[in-house]
This record gives C-alpha cells, sequence and structure tokens, in this order.
C-alpha cells in the first residue's frame, strides 16, 4: 500500500514491524499534495496531511473513507484533556462520522537562538522581528505556513476571503520577508546548523517539529517560539493537528496501519522520531505519557505547550490560496540567489 505523509511516518524504523509491504512518500505542502490525490496524480492508500486538508476538503470531495465509528472514536479518549478540542479534525462537521486519527500536534511559527534573542522577548514581538534589521534570519519553505503567518504577520486573517486592499498588503509584506532575509531553504537542519553557528538569529517557518531534533543534540539555546502579541486584533501563532485518514477503494490492509500506529509504543516512537519530535495528543493516555522521560519532555518544550492553544488560530484552508502562493513564488523568485 501506498502512504503519503510528513515527515517521520516514513522512517524504516518506524515501519519495521509493520507486518504488510508498504511504500512511504513525504511532502511539505499540503495544498499540493490534496490537489494531486482528488486529480488523480498519484496512488493513494492512507494520507497524513494536517487537519483541515481532511474535513474541509478531501472529506468533503468524497476522496476519504468513513471508519468505523465504535472501533476508532474512543480514540479521541486518550487525547491530551486541554487539546481534546482539537478532535473535530478527526469528524465530520456533523461529529457523526470518523474520518481520521489524529496524533502528532503543536506550533509551527519560528524558532531563535536565544543567546541573541530572549525568549520573552520573541514571544512578545512576534514577526515583527523581521522589521529589525540587526537580526539576520532564514525562511524555511513550507510555503502553507508560510502564507499564512505573512498574512497574520501583516494584520490580514488569511482564513477569511481576502479583497484587493488585504491582498495588497500581503504581497508588501512578503516583499519584506524576502528582502530582509539572509538566506532561504526548504531544510530545515540547514536552518538549525545556521542557528547553531550563529549565522542568523531566528527562522522561520519553524517549530518544535523542526528544531527538535537540534534540542535532543543538546543546543538548549534553540527553542520553538510561540508568539504571544497580535496584529490587528489577529493571534500570531499557528496550531497544526496531522490527520491520518484512508481513501476511498484504498488496500484491504490500511485500517491495519491504524491500528499499527495508535498502539503506546508507535505513539511515542512517532512522537520521538528521527529528525522530528513532536507532541501527540496520545500523551493524555499515561500509558503513552509514562514513556517520554524528562529530558524527552524537554526536547519537545511540553512546559510551553498550553501556549499553542491560547494564542494560535487552527490550521486552516486559505480561500486565496491560489493567489497568495502565486505572489509568494513570484516574490521568491526575485531572490534566488539567497535560497541554499
Amino acid at each position: 500500500m501506498n502512504i503519503y505523509c510528513w515527515e517521520g511516518y516514513n522512517q524504516k524504523e518506524f515501519l519495521k514491524d509493520f507486518p504488510y509491504k508498504i511504500n512511504t512518500n513525504n511532502f511539505i505542502s499540503d495544498f499540493q499534495i490534496a490537489n494531486q490525490i482528488k486529480n488523480n496524480e498519484i496512488k493513494c492508500d492512507i494520507i497524513n496531511i494536517n487537519n483541515s486538508f481532511i474535513r474541509d476538503y478531501l472529506w468533503k470531495k468524497k476522496i476519504i473513507k468513513e471508519l468505523n465509528y465504535s472501533r476508532y472514536h474512543d480514540h479521541i479518549s486518550f487525547f491530551l484533556k486541554k487539546f481534546k478540542f482539537l478532535s473535530k479534525w478527526t469528524l465530520s462537521e456533523d461529529k457523526k462520522k470518523v474520518i481520521g486519527i489524529g496524533q502528532r500536534f503543536g506550533n509551527l511559527n519560528f524558532v531563535i537562538n536565544s543567546d541573541f534573542i530572549k525568549k520573552r522577548t520573541a514571544e512578545l514581538e512576534g514577526y515583527n522581528l523581521v522589521k529589525d534589521k540587526k537580526n539576520k534570519y532564514g525562511i524555511l519553505l513550507f510555503e502553507d505556513f508560510n502564507i499564512m503567518q505573512i498574512a497574520l504577520s501583516s494584520g490580514i486573517n488569511p482564513f477569511n476571503k481576502l479583497d484587493n486592499s488585504k491582498i495588497l498588503k500581503f504581497n508588501k509584506n512578503c516583499q519584506l520577508w524576502f528582502k530582509h532575509a539572509t538566506l532561504i531553504s526548504d531544510n530545515y537542519l540547514l536552518l538549525n546548523n545556521s542557528l547553531i553557528n550563529k549565522e542568523i538569529c531566528f527562522y522561520l517557518t519553524g517549530g518544535t517539529y523542526t528544531c527538535s531534533v537540534s534540542r535532543r543534540d543538546g543546543c538548549d539555546n534553540i527553542l520553538s517560539i510561540i508568539p504571544k502579541n497580535k496584529v490587528n486584533n489577529l493571534n500570531q501563532g499557528l496550531i497544526f493537528t496531522e490527520i491520518t485518514s484512508i481513501l476511498k477503494n484504498s488496500d484491504v490492509n490500511a485500517e491495519k496501519y491504524l491500528d499499527y500506529i495508535l498502539s503506546e509504543k508507535r505513539s511515542y516512537e512517532i512522537a520521538m522520531s528521527k529528525y522530528t519530535c513532536n507532541p501527540v495528543l496520545q500523551m493524555g493516555n499515561p500509558k503513552v505519557f509514562n514513556h517520554f522521560s524528562k529530558k524527552d519532555l524537554k526536547i519537545i518544550q511540553f512546559d510551553d505547550l498550553n501556549n499553542s492553544k491560547y494564542h494560535s488560530y487552527e490550521y486552516q484552508v486559505v480561500p486565496n490560496y491560489k493567489k497568495l502562493l502565486g505572489i509568494f513564488r513570484k516574490t521568491l523568485s526575485l531572490y534566488a540567489h539567497k535560497v541554499v
């Protein structure tokens, strides 16, 4: 069977005990992969993708298979209490059908080297840090998140339809981000190294998902930040929830993959995978939580996790995405010399 997923679920070590042949492919754009699935450009049995592209896109396109309610609804009872609200993304809007499994979640905003920028300063300044010319920074090309954050940091809500004046405002802020950036890459390991080597002070987009491998190596000064400021009364943080779902007409063993990843051992393993460490919703189950050492919890900045709930928008489909993506890519092309 074929699975398309974010980094982690595709690792051989994670899959070694799964008793069926599985081909894995990873990606970094939910929008792109969702459209490839819709257009039958790829063969996919299982998709691991950020929340809204299941419930508000692939499910509405009648591409996602409904799961057995009595078998899979109860997995929500093991979610961390303060994050049970994220369970809505595993259900149809009327909450009568289970359409996927929630597991990894968290913030994806920006990452600092606290030797240059104090954590408290970063939280209060948020994306305004790009305006301070003494701050060298990088841009991690996670297009979907970049676009949401460029909009939010210019006081625009990307989850509403935008008029021309707001699109122009997005364009101006997009140019600012790229113009002042020191380097641009789609490789978060490279950006982490640039932080560690003090070539940049911070990078955006980024979060626990991207910087945790450096923290595991002992770099406690590399920190994921959840901005606490507001611009035009808009929160600046983003919280995502990865949903793993099965497509219609999928391999007969696809549901066994869901059972596999929901086991206590695999829930811990995917949380602390080789290149990306991240909280999982199943940490509400003491049998899962007890797998995590104090060091593990420090790596994923578990003590800061609740701030994601209070200072963030949930990851959503962006109505004007194609228009904003065009602006984003055109602007990026002007600064291709910064891409590494």
